[in-house]
């Protein structure tokens, strides 16, 4: 079943299909878990550590489908195969744990495995390369790397946005804590060079020739990718202007519509240019061209408005 949603507010006269909110699971809370797994997550570690619960149950945005997501920070790590075989002593060998990352020069990784009807995953990352990506985007330094499980690339200011979010379970150094005071006020180097950045990104596209060139061409392989493209880029505008951090991709639809400062029914307009119900004939790219362009142009009224430094 799905819910029929749209609007007919500014120029926005579409109607989308989207799926039904799932509930939340019933399955043990975090801090359940984390107490029955403390013991084996500090042996994760070596030397001082801190942990905390982060992703959608730290931001309350959990459903049917969500995993536990467990922070760990620390200078150094046992290996992944040290960690599996800790995770199969002290759990079961149905945990069925799984490792990922650097084993040589510990930057970030991970241990994943099962736990009383959970996904648990175990995000292990080095202290000193978050103190300094902290301290980076304080100074509005912005580094995007391109990695597989992300869509549109890791940004390093979502560190900030994670340990905004996460809540603390251990911090025997309060290290995590000194961390979230730091990102408590969002940075305003950091807002201006993203709003720079990608305002740039966004007005490149709308009325680039080899856009509308492969719209005649009905390229619909080339379009798409620009489309989407164009629209990461004003999402990470809106976030800025709001002055609040970029959370990661999944989700956005309803935190979009909760922020003051946005192009007008914006997730439901995003919505309807990434998944339009028809297949794309030449004049419908042109439709999708033409209201891409207007929402450009809103968020460059908005940025005229309300990017100017405080």
């Amino acid at each position: 079943r799905v819910a029929r949603v749209g609007s007919r507010e500014g120029t926005c006269p579409f109607f989308i299909d989207v799926p039904p909110m799932l509930t939340v699971m019933d399955t043990p809370p975090p801090d359940f878990l984390m107490r029955e797994l403390l013991p084996l997550l500090r042996q994760f570690c070596v030397g001082p550590y801190g942990i905390a619960i982060g992703g959608s149950y730290a931001k309350g945005s959990h459903d049917a489908l969500s995993d536990v997501d467990v922070y760990l920070f620390a200078q150094q790590v046992r290996s992944g195969l040290q960690r599996n075989k800790l995770v199969v002593e002290a759990l079961g060998e149905t945990t069925a744990p799984v490792f990922w990352g650097c084993e040589d020069s510990f930057i970030e990784g991970g241990t994943d495995f099962s736990y009383q009807g959970c996904r648990v995953e175990c995000w292990l990352r080095n202290t000193r390369q978050v103190e300094g990506t902290i301290a980076s985007c304080r100074q509005g330094i912005i580094r995007r790397e391109h990695v597989a499980w992300t869509v549109m690339g890791f940004f390093n200011y979502v560190v900030l946005a994670d340990v905004r979010t996460m809540q603390i379970v251990e911090d025997p150094h309060g290290v995590l804590a000194r961390w979230k005071e730091d990102v408590s006020t969002y940075p305003e180097p950091l807002r201006q060079a993203i709003l720079c950045r990608f305002m740039a990104a966004a007005t490149f596209w709308p009325e680039n020739f080899h856009y509308r060139s492969a719209i005649e061409r009905a390229d619909r392989i080339y379009t798409s990718g620009i489309v989407q493209q164009v629209l990461h880029a004003l999402i990470q505008v809106t976030f800025a202007l709001n002055r609040e951090y970029f959370p990661g991709e999944k989700k956005l639809a309803q935190v979009l519509e909760k922020l003051l400062v946005r192009p007008s029914v914006f997730s439901v307009r995003i919505q309807a240019l990434l998944c339009p119900e028809e297949y794309l004939s030449v004049a419908k790219l042109r439709k999708q061209h033409q209201e891409l362009c207007t929402l450009v142009t809103d968020m460059e009224q908005l940025v005229l408005n309300h990017g100017k430094t405080t």
